[in-house]
């Protein structure tokens, strides 16, 4: 009896090893380490750190979802600009993922961290599928946020509605104008998000409320937007202020912006 006791639990040992050899750990779970967390605030402190001048220069692209040899392309041509007009930062304005997997965001994130540049990833309605905004959170930290460069608030804010079923609080208003209230530290701002406040995934609710906080102290120079993959420069209110939707990167093509003061250009870059 002892004998066999001892050839079943030899027996048990050795399926438990082979089927960890053989089967891969779940799909949903999150396991960031190293360069992989916290990117945001590693690439706030390393923005920070270069010397800027008079122009700020910053490359979009975003709904990379499943285009990786796309993204791969995008960064090789971003390393490749001009070393005598480089940019400042690169910003990638959702849908990193695809179905918000943690693999996916490791594999989106692999080609970002090849960047010559600082960089930021807005949250998108894809990167919310399943667990991924305890993946996004985990590796770029949270939702809503905004750094300030050369006198210039960036605020980047979640107004994936749908994907928090309407609840009121998506985009975060109360958050967005305390953002953009005036202070010592900053003369303008821009914001930038995923979902534009007219589309239908966002809570049509707070359309009006999100603009208004936006317009409110007149110092947005422009917002800028992904989730319909085209490019495009649209006034959709009265005031007039500029809403800029990117190129995804399945394009082929990626938008360089160029502020100065209170004014901006734009430049289509093809890959």
């Amino acid at each position: 009896m002892k004998i066999a006791l001892k050839i079943l639990l030899l027996i048990s040992i050795f399926i438990n090893v082979a089927c960890e050899s053989m089967f891969d750990y779940s799909s949903y779970v999150i396991d960031f380490e190293g360069k992989d967390k916290d990117v945001h605030q590693t690439n706030i402190d390393r923005l920070l750190r270069k010397d800027g001048n008079d122009t700020i220069r910053i490359a979009f692209t975003g709904d990379s979802h499943r285009f990786y040899d796309e993204l791969e392309d995008f960064v090789n041509a971003v390393n490749s600009l001009n070393e005598n007009n480089p940019i400042d930062f690169v910003v990638h304005v959702g849908d990193i993922s695809d179905f918000g997997l943690p693999q996916q965001y490791l594999w989106g994130n692999s080609y970002l961290l090849n960047l010559d540049y600082p960089y930021f990833v807005v949250l998108g309605n894809h990167d919310l599928v399943g667990n991924g905004g305890m993946a996004y959170n985990e590796m770029f930290g949270e939702f809503n946020f905004s750094f300030i460069y050369q006198n210039i608030k960036f605020v980047f804010v979640n107004t994936n509605s749908r994907e928090f079923n309407f609840n009121g609080n998506v985009p975060n208003i109360n958050w967005l104008n305390v953002q953009l209230q005036p202070g010592d530290d900053f003369e303008n701002a821009i914001v930038i998000f995923h979902v534009p406040p007219m589309d239908g995934d966002c809570d049509p609710r707070l359309e009006e409320d999100f603009h208004s906080a936006i317009a409110k102290y007149d110092n947005v120079i422009f917002t800028i937007h992904g989730h319909s993959h085209n490019h495009e420069i649209y006034t959709p209110y009265v005031d007039s202020i500029p809403y800029i939707n990117v190129y995804g990167v399945q394009y082929e093509k990626f938008n360089i912006i160029n502020i100065i003061d209170d004014t901006f250009e734009i430049e289509t870059c093809n890959f």
